[in-house]
């Protein structure tokens, strides 16, 4: 499938207190205030630090961690500080040099650079989840748009725009106006439009892990809340895609108490290795799969993780590289598939050619499935894969979706959801498309004026979370 920039979407979390650094560094004022620049470990990447004595809150760029406040360590023009990471800490150590901050940036045998100025940088700063329960939202960001105030129970989505000190509440997506409403961030709460909400304290790691010879990067987000929880590890779809894919979804699970890997497809980002490609041949969902199991593998290690409640979640192409990675990794116990495709990559290809992929108007959906049909199925296919399939799935389809065939998709995996032998259920929401936001007709200009995720979609994956002992 083609990557387009609308399904290339993107979440980060806070990470909770930690105590002041012990007397002994020099707490030079100079230092103080706010700085943003970036670091470079494997890939480049943005940071913000607001420092005041001894303590520093920082945020991670887009689909990395978020909020995290971390003891700094001081000596005259020097700065110090770590981020929770596994297998090692994120190490910044930096020196004052010409009104900038410069230094090395650290993980394990990693080494890179670390450059700030002074600024802040507020997107990075908003980003985290605040409130519970009815009244819960969260700041979730990608490189493709503005951030986005989601709301966490239904699934409506409003853009956040500068203002001030600051954001102006869009009226859907990415739409500026009219606007809704004015939203403002600190690090222990957010106001939304009059209202305060509190922010939730929620861990986050900056991770690395290898899979079939790369050292692949990502981030671990861990709900609060004792003992181990369920989790999964997040497949994005197809092209160069980062951890910061699709962040609305990976923040509906958090939400619902299930641990996230997000994580950088190998060859782009900060993980290693070399990218496959984005055309969906045996080899690169081959590729793919191994590296899904791979990350599904790290994530049932984890201390913090239930190993019996490891899954796997992905949206579009993961719909045929997680079938495949979990009919070779025992850690794999469940299936979350957003618009998935269970009919084969030759006709997805055709499907989307006849559609215009959602980007103008050309054949009908109907159209494009009946020629689809009437060409037969060819190239990558994963219904083997899904019918040796012995775990709960759940695969989730936007019925206006221009990228993937969902009638065909769901005519193929409902004799399975209704045999008997499986545990699958297959949801289709009539006026979502591929990203599963409601639109009139799938069209990605509508989606960018839509404010919400299907309607019932979020409950809906919350229901079924919970009716499998996986949170919810």
């Amino acid at each position: 499938m083609r990557r387009t920039a609308v399904i290339a979407l993107t979440i980060a979390l806070l990470s909770g207190p930690v105590a002041a650094l012990a007397g002994g560094w020099d707490t030079n004022a100079t230092l103080d205030g706010q700085w943003s620049g970036t670091y470079t470990l494997g890939g480049p990447s943005r940071i913000t630090v607001r420092a005041s004595g001894a303590r520093a809150w920082v945020a991670l760029d887009a689909g990395h961690a978020g909020l995290q406040l971390v003891r700094l360590e001081r000596r005259g023009d020097g700065v110090r500080f770590r981020l929770p990471g596994r297998p090692a800490s994120v190490l910044f150590d930096a020196r004052l040099r010409g009104g900038r901050l410069v230094g090395t940036a650290t993980q394990g045998t990693l080494h890179g650079a670390f450059t700030l100025k002074r600024g802040a940088t507020a997107e990075l700063e908003a980003r985290g989840f605040f409130g519970s329960g009815a009244d819960a939202r969260a700041v979730v960001d990608d490189p493709y748009g503005p951030p986005r105030l989601l709301d966490l129970p239904t699934g409506r989505v409003r853009g956040l725009f500068p203002a001030g000190d600051g954001f102006s509440l869009g009226s859907g997506w990415s739409t500026t106006a009219p606007s809704t409403g004015m939203a403002r961030f600190t690090p222990q709460a957010a106001v939304v439009e009059g209202r305060t909400l509190a922010r939730r304290p929620l861990r986050q790691l900056e991770v690395r892990f290898r899979s079939a010879g790369a050292l692949l990067a990502g981030t671990l987000t861990i709900p609060s809340g004792p003992g181990r929880h369920p989790a999964v590890a997040f497949v994005s779809g197809s092209g160069p895609t980062l951890r910061a894919y699709l962040p609305d979804l990976t923040a509906l699970l958090v939400d619902r108490g299930v641990a996230v890997l997000t994580y950088d497809k190998r060859g782009n980002g900060q993980s290693g290795g070399s990218y496959p490609g984005e055309s969906p041949t045996a080899s690169t969902i081959d590729v793919l799969a191994r590296d899904a199991a791979a990350a599904a593998r790290f994530v049932a290690a984890q201390p913090e993780v239930d190993p019996a409640r490891v899954g796997l979640a992905g949206h579009s192409q993961a719909g045929w590289i997680m079938p495949l990675a979990a009919t070779r990794e025992r850690a794999i116990r469940f299936l979350l598939s957003f618009s998935g495709p269970s009919v084969t990559a030759d006709e997805v290809d055709l499907f989307q050619n006849l559609t215009g992929e959602g980007e103008r108007h050309a054949a009908t959906v109907a159209e494009a499935e009946r020629q689809v049909l009437a060409r037969g199925p060819s190239g990558v296919d994963p219904m083997p894969w899904i019918r040796r399939l012995a775990i709960p799935s759940l695969w989730v389809y936007g019925a206006l979706d221009q990228h993937v065939p969902a009638k065909l998709s769901t005519r193929l995996l409902e004799p399975l959801a209704t045999d008997g032998a499986r545990d699958v259920t297959v949801q289709v929401y009539p006026g979502a498309n591929h990203a599963l936001v409601e639109t009139q007709t799938g069209l990605t200009s509508e989606m960018l004026r839509s404010d919400t995720f299907a309607p019932g979609l979020f409950a809906a994956v919350g229901d079924w979370l919970r009716a499998h002992h996986l949170g919810g």
